[in-house]
């Protein structure tokens, strides 16, 4: 198995199935969930060069003015996603404000803070630059912490999306 596999994996079972046993509907990485008087949006964002990922959360309205909707898209419940709303709550992630699911090296560099560098699976033989130190040897038991601090973190933005909510009402 790929580490993306073990981490879809991981995520469908300990993330995505509770979120739709609360009520959310949508495959990945879009889900929704229609309340009474908003419609909560959950987006998973893939890094474009893989190996780590972020997720957002936010809401929209659809009986009121909606200052969150992007104007000019007339989009059905089941096509809206995060990304088709002007403010929203992102999770921190673990490291650099993403979910990293690969080998990852991290140097702290002098006024910079951290970097970090994250290895393929694929590089045979990872060449670390000098002061480079592993910080997460990615495995299944990595997966499932990563999948504990997503929803740690989710709970966090369901407080923020609350509290959206209740200011736009």
């Amino acid at each position: 198995m790929t580490n993306n596999q073990i981490m879809k994996k991981h995520l469908e079972l300990n993330v995505i199935g509770p979120l739709l046993s609360q009520g959310f509907t949508g495959k990945y990485p879009h889900f929704r969930r229609v309340k009474e008087d908003c419609i909560e949006l959950i987006s998973f964002q893939t890094n474009k060069h893989g190996g780590s990922f972020t997720v957002e959360v936010s809401a929209v309205f659809p009986d009121k003015e909606n200052k969150n909707y992007v104007s000019g898209n007339n989009l059905s419940v089941n096509e809206l996603t995060v990304w088709d709303t002007n403010e929203r709550y992102r999770l921190k992630g673990m490291y650099d404000g993403w979910f990293f699911y690969r080998d990852l090296y991290s140097k702290y560099i002098l006024g910079f803070g951290k970097d970090y560098i994250d290895m393929s699976e694929n590089t045979a033989d990872p060449t670390v630059p000098k002061g480079y130190k592993l910080v997460q040897r990615f495995n299944e038991d990595t997966a499932e912490r990563i999948c504990k601090e997503v929803n740690k973190q989710l709970i966090k933005a369901f407080k923020w999306l609350h509290k959206f909510e209740k200011c736009s009402l």
